[in-house]
């Protein structure tokens, strides 16, 4: 889901940021993130894509305490199977990259894909293609997972509708969700200023939103401004929420008509954090390195002058 970048910081999307620390979407790597340029927001996968094409692509082994598949999950309230068909996503990235035995497989990964895209958005996947890609995790993003993208249409183009998922390959636990889209109308895409002052509005629906799909295991304790942005030619708003339980969510609204065009659930909000904090120890011993070289050449800059 590659967007245009605007500015240099990102986390869900392209955005103005407030809450600083907000962090990097470390989600998906650059394959997902460059086949999915249907307008959707998580812009952080750029990152990962670039990471990936240095070729610094690492996984870092995780233990499961859950099962090695998803046998026994409910589906989603209301959802029946829908006929679909899921390929392997063609892209170059994904050809070296396959799925072991503890990992679920393609067509298990893509049903789980279609519930969740169920739970969230309610959309069936009748007549879709879903290219499937594999990753067993990343510099960035040390899970192993699967990715879809779901195209309803003959094309695979950026302006294209779309629908994306990402789920943890072992398990099936959703990382996030998306919808893309490129509107027919021109609208303003800066920053609002009034609404950032006052966001209750989009509070208030992360809320109901929240409560409604069970994002955070039950009642939502807090909703929090992260950012507005823009994705493709919409305009978006990220809310974060917080439950009474300890999960946490992010989700974004387009500032046009306040549809939901992103999810992050909480796995991938927690991953996210992990990462941002390693982040910021590695950046903060970097800057201690540095500063002591720096220290240590002034110290002999001045002994040799007092000589």
């Amino acid at each position: 889901m590659r967007e245009n970048r605007k500015v240099g910081k990102n986390r869900m999307e392209r955005k103005m940021r407030k809450n600083k620390g907000a962090g990097i979407l470390a989600a998906v790597t650059g394959a997902f993130a460059l086949v999915c340029g249907c307008a959707a927001m998580f812009s952080g996968m750029a990152e990962a894509a670039a990471a990936a094409d240095m070729g610094r692509t690492e996984r870092i082994p995780t233990v499961y305490n859950l099962p090695a598949a998803a046998q026994g999950q409910t589906a989603p309230e209301g959802y029946s199977k829908a006929s679909y068909t899921a390929v392997s996503d063609p892209l170059e990235y994904y050809r070296d990259k396959k799925p072991t035995e503890n990992d679920l497989t393609q067509e298990e990964a893509a049903e789980i894909g279609a519930q969740l895209l169920w739970r969230l958005f309610e959309v069936r996947l009748d007549g879709a293609t879903v290219y499937m890609g594999y990753d067993n995790g990343t510099e960035t993003f040390p899970r192993a997972f699967w990715s879809g993208d779901v195209r309803f249409g003959t094309t695979r183009r950026p302006e294209d509708n779309c629908y994306t998922f990402m789920i943890d390959a072992v398990t099936g636990e959703g990382f996030l969700a998306t919808y893309g889209r490129t509107l027919s109308v021109k609208v303003d895409l800066g920053l609002d200023a009034s609404l950032a002052k006052d966001p209750g509005e989009y509070m208030k629906l992360a809320k109901e939103f929240a409560e409604k799909k069970n994002l955070v295991g039950g009642a939502v304790k807090e909703c929090v401004y992260n950012c507005q942005g823009y994705s493709s030619n919409d305009p978006t708003i990220t809310i974060d929420v917080y439950g009474v339980s300890g999960e946490r969510a992010s989700i974004t609204f387009s500032r046009y008509d306040r549809a939901v065009l992103g999810i992050s659930l909480d796995a991938n909000e927690k991953i996210m954090e992990m990462m941002q904090k390693l982040w910021e120890q590695n950046a903060a011993e970097m800057d201690n390195s540095m500063a002591g070289g720096i220290t240590g050449n002034a110290e002999e800059i001045a002994e040799l002058k007092a000589k």
